[in-house]
């Protein structure tokens, strides 16, 4: 399916930035950051409540006359590490990220649909640019027809398949690409394999360790033949080092991971 015009400026931008700072694919994560992450939060127009990235929902960020929540606090953890890696100074952090977000064609929007579209199709631009550059990617893919004879398929939650990945004719990978996780929409993780033949990421944007744990425990080693191959994250060094989640979440895999095996997919 043909990318949507919202989703290109994504694109578009995150070439821009590439230009300017020459990522390798070890960096290529900080284009995604400084385009979807924001230190602003939707509330019928956009607001800033805190200096902080918003990391998870705004009403998790609070501080009373005690001061900040526990939230909060590991948001300001979160946005220190994120300015250190970005070599950034911290108090410009807020007016560095959230690119994408200040757009004129794009600030009127209410965001929830425009981050994961955008984030799909940011994904797909790293692993061209980055990636085995033999392989072909379509977005939000008809699955039926991809996967014809698999009944499983035709469920309205199985319409779409957000990324496959073919080398020449034959489907080799398939990812599942979220920005957030709800809890009422991880049983696309959970469920069994539909893919046949192929490999099925898990590619996220989600920070709420819980979240990412569900996902996690889908996948190997958790589970050794699992029907996701693994869970990846744009970032995970900002959720271990930023947030401080390690031990449970030492399987979640990096972007730059996912860039090298593209060149095993067969």
């Amino acid at each position: 399916m043909a990318r949507s015009t919202n989703s290109q400026l994504a694109v578009d931008l995150y070439d821009d930035l590439l230009h300017h700072f020459q990522w390798s694919a070890r960096e290529a994560w900080q284009g995604i950051a400084r385009l979807l992450l924001s230190c602003e939060v939707y509330r019928y127009g956009w607001v800033a409540p805190h200096d902080v990235v918003s990391y998870v929902e705004s009403n998790r960020l609070t501080a009373s006359g005690v001061g900040p929540n526990a939230t909060l606090k590991r948001a300001k953890s979160l946005s220190d590490c994120l300015a250190d890696q970005l070599n950034i100074s911290r108090s410009d952090i807020c007016r560095s990220i959230g690119t994408y977000w200040r757009q004129p064609q794009i600030r009127e929007s209410q965001p929830n649909n425009l981050v994961g579209r955008a984030f799909r199709s940011l994904v797909v631009n790293v692993l061209q640019r980055f990636g085995d550059p033999s392989l072909a990617y379509e977005e939000w893919a008809d699955a039926p027809a991809e996967f014809p004879g698999n009944t499983s398929v035709n469920s309205p939650r199985r319409l779409k398949v957000d990324v496959v990945s073919r080398r020449g004719d034959r489907i080799v990978c398939v990812l599942l690409v979220r920005w957030r996780l709800r809890h009422n929409r991880l049983a696309v993780f959970c469920e069994p394999p539909v893919y046949s033949d192929c490999k099925v990421y898990a590619v996220l944007g989600e920070f709420d360790g819980g979240r990412l744990r569900k996902v996690l425990d889908n996948c190997p080693p958790k589970i050794p033949n699992a029907a996701l191959s693994a869970a990846v994250h744009f970032a995970p060094q900002l959720i271990r080092e930023g947030l401080h989640e390690n031990g449970t979440l030492e399987h979640l895999r990096s972007l730059e991971w996912l860039i090298g095996e593209t060149f095993e997919w067969r």
